[in-house]
């Protein structure tokens, strides 16, 4: 736990200092930005010597410092990115020596690392999209083609044009001239593929985003001032491509930037919107706005770009409305294979067979065999370019469905090989659920079958009790009869004692066997009822009666107490003897010399109530209710005999005659148990005897 929170701290408090360290960067680019836009223009070493080329070289250093820091999983996208701004740097800095040479010409050899630049960045933004294999590649590429025809003939009639028609330039400067608005259509075209395939949620990518749009825009501010204006300032140009710069170094230190080469399966990935919809709309109507325009001012020296270009928009429309169709039509094929998934599961068991009905939807929605079920989670270092889904049961990865990510590339196959996953993952933790089920049936009916035998062997045993028991007993406890009765002649005193011995025990036992059988009776559901009106407190007189003796011989007192007009009972009068007998010698047996026992009855219409409190040894608090537990013997009761039935068989005397029983009891003090009986009292009462079960 320690080490844990050890880690986590560790963690926390990387993540302060990358907070720290990206906010003191924003600072310093702001700083820069200001500090430029500052300087009057006729500083022109302190401004093209020092600042433009400090915010290049600072944001080259942003970008290689969050490689290094953040580790991207593919690191040249960013660095070859950081290529593009250290060209800019050498080219900001060769352009600000030509400057304070007043040699400055067209072309220069700062044009050459300016061009450069482009290239690189295009470069990297490749690298990212190949690197996270993203969505739906062959619509993003007809979306960025149609995006890109609409900028090239934007700035071929309206930029590079104008440079060929200009008298003044040479064909060199010409070329380099209308190299830079198409190295923009370039880098418009890999960044409009890109951000059409990949999400904008990470800040990095928002500000890259931003980034290649501030470049995109300085530059075209640039030609159209060159173009269509006077020479003067260009503040705003500089100010566009500074913000940029500095804006990209931003993007590549932000601890976000790892997503420009996550996988697709990484992160959130964008749907296909109407405003996207609408916006190529829009964007596909520009050579026909265009060729109005062409009409309407008669301009008509280039209208064969225009149509060619209307030709190229139209066909990528065609291409992508067929794409779109496509893809409704796979989405119904997947619809209809995860729909038979569905089915198959519900009537299938066991776990290869499961397998196998997953295995035959993945080849349903990615043909070729490019996509399995594997029952192995693959290594998360793994560069194969695979697309996951693990397959999770309680909790635990069990397996996964791993596709192709070329194969996949449409989010809806994706989400299909995820519902194929899940749909086993549930499949899989039934079918364990309905295992576990079976065999907890199966040994529920194994230790029913034990249960069974050992009732049997107890009924075998109880009927061994009677029969090879209670017959040599009958016989022992006869003999010693007949000799105490002096039928075989006179018995000494030794003599006389040992027979007595002999016979008490034979009559415990007896009494013993009777319990067990008792027990078993009530246990088998056989224990019947003689029942009869019986007079309670004759019963309870008789009951005293008998263990007078065995009180008088332990020094201990019994009074009964029993009002006159007492309700006779409709109940067994053998078993309610049974019961007062059990009560009365269990307190006689747990009282010591000096004690009181008090059998005390009353009776209301419906009810009469038994009271046996004496004055013994009492029973702890906490074994109370266990008191009327099979074989159970309180903590008092030391070496005085007994088996622990005598209370288990008054409860169940008790039940029988749906009555209730209660005890209360202190340590040392007494216990009190009370007795309620119901009385019963039939419509017509029987002239006989009458047996119940």
């Amino acid at each position: 736990m320690a080490t844990t929170r050890l880690h986590t701290e560790t963690a926390e408090a990387g993540h302060r200092a990358d907070a720290h360290l990206w906010r003191a960067a924003v600072w310093g680019a702001v700083a820069l930005w200001a500090a430029y836009m500052l300087v009057p223009s006729e500083h022109t070493v302190l401004r093209g010597l020092v600042l433009y080329p400090l915010a290049d070289i600072a944001s080259v250093v942003a970008v290689v410092s969050g490689v290094r820091r953040y580790r991207p999983r593919a690191p040249a996208a960013w660095l070859l990115i950081a290529g593009g701004l250290a060209s800019f740097a050498v080219a900001d800095f060769l352009l600000g020596i030509l400057q304070l040479q007043g040699t400055q010409g067209f072309p220069s050899v700062a044009d050459v690392f300016y061009l450069l630049a482009y290239p690189l960045f295009a470069g990297g933004l490749l690298v990212a999209s190949r690197a996270g294999f993203r969505e739906g590649r062959r619509g993003t590429f007809i979306d960025a083609g149609i995006i890109t025809i609409a900028a090239t003939l934007f700035a071929l009639l309206l930029i590079t044009s104008k440079y060929i028609a200009d008298p003044d330039l040479s064909l060199a400067a010409a070329v380099v001239a209308s190299a830079y608005p198409l190295a923009d259509v370039l880098l418009l075209a890999v960044t409009a593929q890109f951000l059409l395939s990949t999400s904008w949620r990470p800040l990095a990518l928002r500000l890259l985003t931003a980034s290649l749009a501030l470049i995109l825009v300085g530059d075209v501010v640039y030609s159209v001032q060159e173009l269509y204006t006077s020479a003067g300032d260009r503040r705003l140009a500089d100010a566009l491509l500074l913000a940029g710069v500095l804006t990209l170094g931003l993007a590549g230190l932000h601890p976000s930037m790892t997503a420009l080469t996550a996988r697709t399966s990484e992160v959130t990935l964008p749907r296909y919107s109407v405003r996207r919809v609408v916006s190529l709309y829009l964007i596909s109507l520009v050579p026909v706005v265009v060729l109005a325009i062409q009409a309407l001012t008669r301009r008509v020296d280039y209208v064969w770009i225009t149509l060619l270009a209307m030709v190229a928009i139209a066909a990528l429309v065609v291409t992508r409305f067929v794409d779109l169709v496509g893809q409704t039509l796979r989405a119904a094929e997947r619809e209809a294979a995860l729909s038979r998934f569905g089915s198959d599961l519900l009537f299938r068991t066991g776990h290869d067979e499961l397998v196998t009905t997953a295995q035959r939807a993945v080849d349903d929605l990615v043909p070729g065999g490019t996509a399995r079920v594997v029952e192995t989670r693959p290594d998360p270092t793994d560069e194969t370019g695979l697309f996951t889904a693990l397959v999770v049961v309680n909790g635990h990865a069990v397996g996964s469905v791993v596709a192709d990510q070329r194969e996949t590339a449409e989010q809806g196959t994706r989400d299909a090989l995820v519902t194929v996953a899940r749909g086993l993952s549930l499949a899989l933790e039934r079918d364990s659920l309905l295992e576990a089920e079976q065999a907890t049936a199966d040994s529920l009916a194994e230790q029913n079958a034990q249960l069974r035998e050992l009732d049997r062997m107890k009924d075998q045993l109880v009927s061994s009790v009677s029969h090879e028991l209670r017959t040599p007993l009958t016989s022992i406890g006869g003999y010693a009869e007949m000799l105490l009765g002096q039928e075989f002649g006179d018995l000494n005193d030794d003599q006389q004692d040992f027979v007595e011995v002999i016979d008490r025990n034979a009559r415990r036992l007896n009494r013993i066997i009777d319990d067990i059988l008792f027990v078993a009776r009530v246990d088998a559901g056989r224990l019947s009822l003689e029942r009869s009106w019986v007079d309670v407190a004759e019963v309870a007189a008789a009951s005293v009666e008998a263990a007078l003796p065995r009180a008088r011989q332990g020094g201990v007192s019994v009074e009964l107490t029993a009002p006159d007009d007492l309700e006779p009972l409709w109940a067994d009068q053998t078993r309610l003897t049974q019961m007062f007998d059990n009560l009365i010698s269990n307190a006689v047996k747990f009282t010591p010399p000096g004690g009181t026992i008090g059998v005390t009855l009353s009776g209301a219409e419906d009810m009469v109530s038994a009271q046996i409190a004496d004055t013994g040894i009492g029973i702890p608090p906490g074994e109370v209710d266990r008191l009327f537990e099979r074989f159970f013997r309180a903590s008092t009761v030391g070496a005085v005999d007994g088996t622990g039935l005598g209370l288990s068989i008054v409860k169940s005397i008790v039940e029988v005659h749906d009555g209730t029983i209660a005890v209360t009891s202190a340590e040392g003090v007494g216990t009190t148990i009370t007795v309620e009986l119901p009385v019963r009292q039939p419509a017509a009462r029987p002239a006989e005897t009458e047996a119940v079960e």
